[in-house]
């Protein structure tokens, strides 16, 4: 999977970077700004769309415009997360998140173009189908206040606004991370023509994972250090922060992570050699904390 994950990878940067041919005539320093927030990263959310094109047996190709689109949402979210008003993170990707960067001011208008050029790029899609306009309303509601943006709202909101209890966690969890890889991997699979069962099967799988990425993430933020996440670590504890493991703590999160792999993998089992990078890419995640 390793393999995989660095073969697909390298076709979409090798799309990004010619992608970006885009922001030529855009004032400076916010051309700058937004490449700057496209470098790095696990480019997880494109290749999850890229995978949903293989389990349609489509060409990869076929998404790139919806890869891109995903991955100028997800910068955007972590350009705007990275503020002084939300998280108040300087490192990000391994670097100076944007703000430290470029100023506030600056990281602001790099997430909001951001937002605007993941449609602008998804929406840009030549000979487009009814299907792939459907997919593009799908990640919009995946990203937005029913979905991550929602999330966030409930990760930053005061103490007594919160109710602090695992439901509410996992509930976090579902929209601030699960849905935007529903939007990557589901809405890959609409543009290309889903059954209704096909698009149930992956959110179930896509939500699965999502959860495990989060549980991971959290635990990496106890156990982990800046340099191997490329961004601060041991934030949760240091601001009082509940997380999941928090609240059910180590040993309960690893055996939880075990049982959302095998919930990951039985929503997609059923269809066979389609579903192998896919049953291989939640055993991946799983594996992170390894």
């Amino acid at each position: 999977m390793k393999d995989k994950i660095k073969n697909i990878k390298k076709e979409f940067e090798v799309y990004l970077k010619d992608s970006l041919v885009y922001l030529d005539n855009v004032p400076e320093p916010l051309a700058t700004a937004v490449t700057y927030a496209l470098e790095g990263g696990k480019r997880l959310r494109p290749i999850l769309a890229l995978f949903g094109a293989e389990f349609m047996q489509k060409d990869i190709k076929q998404v790139f415009e919806i890869a891109l689109g995903l991955e100028c949402i997800h910068n955007y979210s972590l350009c705007h997360d990275d503020l002084p008003c939300m998280d108040d993170d300087l490192l990000r990707h391994g670097k100076a998140s944007c703000h430290a960067v470029f100023g506030e001011g600056m990281a602001l208008l790099a997430g909001d173009g951001l937002l605007n050029l993941a449609f602008e790029f998804m929406l840009a899609k030549q000979n487009a189908s009814i299907e792939h306009y459907k997919a593009v309303a799908y990640i919009s509601r995946m990203s937005g206040v029913h979905g991550m943006v929602g999330g966030q709202c409930i990760d930053m909101v005061t103490e007594e606004l919160r109710d602090k209890s695992l439901a509410e966690v996992i509930k976090l969890n579902m929209l601030k991370t699960a849905c935007l890889f529903k939007g990557a991997l589901v809405g890959s699979i609409i543009s290309l023509g889903a059954s209704d069962e096909e698009v149930s099967a992956l959110e179930t799988y896509a939500e699965k994972i999502g959860l495990i990425f989060q549980i991971i993430d959290d635990i990496l933020d106890i156990t982990s250090t800046s340099d191997v996440m490329g961004k601060s670590v041991n934030k949760d504890n240091a601001n009082n922060k509940i997380t999941y493991i928090s609240i059910v703590g180590m040993q309960d999160a690893l055996l939880d992570i075990e049982k959302l792999e095998a919930e990951a993998i039985a929503a997609v089992e059923k269809f066979g050699t389609r579903a192998g990078n896919l049953i291989n890419f939640a055993k991946y995640l799983s594996r992170r904390i390894n």
